[in-house]
């Protein structure tokens, strides 16, 4: 397994109290068999603190070793770390020379309190660590069943072996244990170092002082009853240093204790209490001290926790209200005089030439926050051109103070401005387009009008100079001149007049009729036959049944006309032209479809602006004004349709209009009323035409 999956499995379940903050380190290989070797050697040389004529140890630190190595791995590796310390155990206590079953019995309740210990601190998932007092409580609570389990395994196996007492053996070996677990086990409990800072130089003169403070207690010869003399400069160590530092200096203490007691020095030794007496006695003063350790360790690292989870807190908060480009102000009034306690930059940027050096306000914008304060709504208040929304409220508890939030809003209020400014000028530009083209189309119209009776007169005269026998051929050839020209300017000025019309006049719903599709391509037909015979050419017609067309019929001949006459006025002689209708869904089409030369991409995306006319007709003459189609696009969609012009890869051009169909007339001509059946025709005759 490598290094990275067994952390990802380590993961606690509940960061805020198992692993926050632990130490991401898993015991590599190579440990172990370290490990085996120092758990064995520490069991063979605990054999030596065995009393002449007993069984058991006075202190046991293989016991805190065994515990520390299962709380260091992960709980799947810790069935075999719990096999290695009875199998080393065991081993060790047989090496010694003791009776195996001594031997047996000892491995198995030593890896049994290990286990029970592993077990109560690994309840509720994830990697157990002294972060806070009742983590430091549930260890201590975890090592006394520890201790109290291994004991009664321990009284149990000497009872079994040698019939002794189970208490006798019992009660020393649960002290042993439990001083050497509270010991050596928090080295495996250590959160990841936090930081926080410490001088090695206040690490020496501390642990100086606490050696001096146990070779005074407990030195051959010394009697004093100052036991708890060092409890105190350990106390020192556990709120200043870090936790290793703190149960390092218990431990080289602990052993320092028990080798000066039983050398003959100390409090414990003046008594003149039996060996064992005296190993139980040591046991409990090492117990305190551990115990003392661990929870000072634990609540000094609770308190920094805290401190510093409070300390961020503040900073966030403080910053925020600091940093912030909300001015925020809290004072007081008393007397009619108001007094700022604090306000953050902003505020007092906002509030310069009101505050005096002391704190006292006064100005404008303090009145407007009296006046906030009375119920009224927020205050829009400007000065010197800085607009300032203020928002007051009173403190709660505390009727003479109150807070104040003061927004510069001048940026959003010139930017509206000037949003309704360009909107204004928008609105100004629209109306003045719209008078324009209104102005326009007056001006067209009226000039329309006024051109058509001299118009009228011109070619009533040039007809009857064309009728006059007397008149000569050569004067006779400038009059058909001149008529032609008074024809296409009657042309021109009808089309004009057409356009404004359609662009201007709504549809009137009475002029609206329902006819057959194919009454429009037949008059359509009739009236352009003259142009088709001119020309040679064939023009077809074709209705697919009987296709009710809603619209007014003098817009539909009109649209449609244009549409046809184009189409044989581009087509060159001996051409075709085919106009057909078919249904399409709500619409009908009018499908104008020739055999002249198209036209280009460019051509066909200025085909429908006014006077427009394609450079092959500029440069061929071709008769026209450039209205036709324009006109005819007004005309569809004042009808609600649309028109459109597609040129084929194959040649020649395809027009379509398409207009509103009247579905409930296509539904009586399906019940057996109402329209014509479907027409079709043909016309023929032939003239020329120069291309587009």
């Amino acid at each position: 397994m490598d290094r990275g999956s067994a952390l990802t499995s380590w993961e606690p379940r509940d960061p805020g109290l198992w692993g926050r903050g632990m130490r991401p380190w898993l015991p590599s290989w190579w440990v172990w068999p370290i490990a085996a070797a120092g758990i064995g050697a520490l069991a063979a040389s605990g054999l030596y603190f065995t009393p002449p004529g007993g069984t058991l140890a006075i202190w046991w630190p293989a016991a805190g070793v065994s515990v520390w190595f299962v709380l260091v791995n992960p709980p799947r590796r810790r069935p075999l770390a719990l096999a290695l310390v009875f199998a080393v155990t065991a081993g060790a206590n047989l090496l010694s020379g003791r009776d195996p079953g001594f031997a047996l019995g000892f491995g198995f309740a030593n890896a049994t309190e290990a286990f029970v210990v592993a077990l109560l601190l690994g309840l509720g998932g994830g990697r157990f660590g002294l972060l806070t007092i009742t983590h430091a409580l549930r260890f201590l609570l975890a090592v006394a069943a520890g201790a109290l389990v291994l004991g009664a395994l321990v009284g149990a196996t000497v009872q079994a072996v040698q019939g002794g007492d189970l208490l006798d053996a019992a009660v020393p070996a649960a002290a042993s244990h439990a001083a050497a677990v509270l010991l050596l086990a928090p080295f495996a409990l250590i959160p990841a170092r936090a930081g926080d800072p410490f001088r090695w130089g206040e690490v020496a003169i501390q642990t100086a002082i606490l050696a001096l403070a146990i070779l005074v207690v407990f030195r051959p010869g010394a009697y004093l009853p100052l036991a708890f003399l060092p409890f105190t400069v350990v106390t020192w160590a556990a709120f200043r240093f870090p936790m290793a530092i703190a149960f390092a200096q218990s431990l080289v203490a602990a052993v320092a204790v028990i080798a000066l007691s039983f050398s003959g020095g100390g409090p414990f030794a003046a008594i003149g209490l039996s060996t064992t007496d005296l190993a139980i006695t040591v046991e409990v003063f090492l117990m305190a001290l551990a115990t003392i350790t661990v929870l000072m360790v634990a609540a000094r690292n609770e308190l920094r926790r805290a401190t510093r989870t409070a300390a961020t807190t503040t900073r966030l908060i403080t910053g925020g209200f600091l940093e912030s480009e909300v001015g925020l102000v809290i004072a007081e009034r008393e007397r009619g005089t108001s007094t700022v306690i604090w306000a953050n930059d902003a505020a007092r940027n906002l509030l310069s030439g009101e505050l005096s050096p002391e704190g006292r306000w006064d100005g404008d914008i303090e009145a407007a926050t009296q006046t906030a304060l009375r119920g009224e709504a927020e205050q829009v208040h400007e000065r010197g051109g800085t607009v300032i929304r203020l928002l007051a409220n009173r403190v709660p508890d505390d009727p003479r103070r109150f807070a104040v939030q003061l927004v510069d809003v001048t940026s959003t209020v010139r930017m509206m401005q000037a949003r309704t400014e360009a909107e204004l000028e928008r609105d100004a530009a629209r109306t003045a387009r719209i008078d324009l083209e209104r102005q326009r189309d007056d001006f067209v119209a009226t000039t329309s009008h006024e051109l058509r009776t001299p118009i009228t007169s011109l070619r009533g005269y040039t007809e009857l100079l064309a009728e006059s026998p007397r008149l000569p051929e050569l004067e006779r050839g400038w009059v058909e001149v001149v008529d032609r020209n008074a024809r296409r300017l009657s042309e021109l000025v009808e089309d004009l007049l057409t356009l404004g019309r359609a662009r201007r006049a709504p549809v009137v719903q009475a002029a609206v009729e329902t006819r057959d599709a194919a009454d429009y391509l037949a008059d359509v037909a009739l009236t352009q036959r003259p142009a088709a015979d001119a020309k040679d050419l064939s023009l077809h017609t074709a209705v697919a049944g009987p296709l009710p067309v809603r619209a007014v019929p003098r817009d539909v001949l009109r649209a449609l006309g244009n549409l046809v006459s184009n189409a044989l006025k581009f087509t060159p002689d001996g051409g075709e032209v085919r106009v057909s209708a078919v249904p399409d869904g709500r619409e009908v089409i009018f499908r104008v479809a020739d055999t002249g030369p198209g036209m280009t991409a460019e051509t066909l995306s200025h085909a429908f602006e006014r006077f427009y006319r394609a450079p092959d007709a500029e440069r061929e003459s071709t008769p026209g004004t450039g209205l036709g189609l324009a006109i005819t696009r007004e005309l569809a969609e004042r009808n609600g349709g649309s028109v459109d012009l597609h040129s084929p890869a194959g040649g020649g051009l395809v027009a379509e209009l398409r207009l509103p169909r009247d579905l409930a007339a296509t539904q009586r001509t399906e019940a057996g009323t109402g329209l014509s059946p479907t027409r079709s025709g043909t016309l023929a005759s032939s003239t020329t035409s120069a291309p587009r």
